[in-house]
């Protein structure tokens, strides 16, 4: 589905699907069952103040069948891991690193622990403040894709796949999670209002767990995520950062960002006054 949708809706029951999935993340089609209701025309008497109201009931079976598999062929709705999910697509990448495999895709429902943990872990002493927002937005929400009539948001994960005998020789950990399983170690996110004026503009960040820097996955992260931003035709991506954390400036300098100017005094750390950085590149 494109970052900007232009929804069309043969009737209220497909709305209703994609509102409920886009709202919630990803859901599973019994509980799609449960949950989504619709106008029954069945029209019943209140008490004489109160006037009348329409009865609302569940969808025959047959009919939400085939509103989800028409939102599929739409685009707008995708089907994975046995869950209902809003159909973005990137194709997944991956490097090699010291620690393992890292593999670059697309962020699931399924990855948001992974993604606020490595969001406070960057943004601890409150150098990243608009990553520190965005975990305290997730943490309130319901889903962590959002693609609707007013904004997108995109996200997508580096997450390590280590080597069986990683972290087994010297008895290093760090680089696995308590099962020894596949891990989020950064995340790069994408986020659009969809204002005619300003849909071509949209709002980045990324960051690295700090276990994992300079091994490559933040400048991987970044390429991989303004690729995806290029082909969605987006024509300018942005971020402000505060002047005090000048190891995330200097990593977007280096990767060709260039900025457009300062906010004086924008923050108030640690009792300080802080200036904004406004940098930018387009893809």
């Amino acid at each position: 589905m494109s970052v900007h949708p232009t929804f069309s809706f043969d009737d209220e029951i497909q709305r209703t699907v994609y509102e409920y999935v886009e709202r919630n993340g990803a859901v599973d089609p019994n509980e799609l069952a449960r949950s989504i209701r619709v106008d029954s025309g069945t029209t019943h008497s209140k008490p004489a103040r109160s006037g009348t109201y329409t009865e609302s009931v569940c969808p025959p079976t047959a009919d939400l069948e085939a509103c989800l598999e028409s939102l599929k062929d739409r685009g707008y709705l995708t089907e994975s891991n046995g869950k209902v999910r809003v159909d973005f697509s990137a194709t997944p990448t991956e490097f090699d690193c010291e620690a393992g495999t890292v593999t670059l895709r697309l962020a699931r429902e399924e990855d948001r622990t992974g993604i606020v943990e490595t969001m406070r872990e960057v943004a601890d002493g409150g150098t990243y403040i608009v990553a520190e927002n965005v975990a305290t937005q997730l943490e309130r929400e319901s889903a962590l894709v959002r693609a609707n009539e007013e904004r997108s948001r995109v996200f997508f994960v580096a997450v390590l796949e280590p080597e069986d005998d990683v972290g087994e020789s010297d008895g290093d950990e760090s680089t696995t999670d308590a099962g020894g399983e596949s891990q989020v170690i950064g995340w790069l996110h994408v986020d659009a209002h969809e204002l005619p004026s300003l849909r071509h503009t949209a709002e980045l960040t990324v960051g690295v767990d700090p276990e994992f820097r300079r091994a490559g996955v933040g400048s991987n992260l970044l390429e991989y995520g303004l690729e995806w931003a290029g082909e969605a035709e987006y024509h300018k991506i942005y971020q402000h950062i505060p002047a005090t954390n000048e190891a995330a400036i200097e990593f977007l300098e280096d990767n060709g960002w260039q900025r457009e100017g300062e906010h004086v005094d924008q923050y108030r750390i640690d009792d300080a006054y802080v200036d904004e950085v406004m940098l930018a590149t387009w893809p």
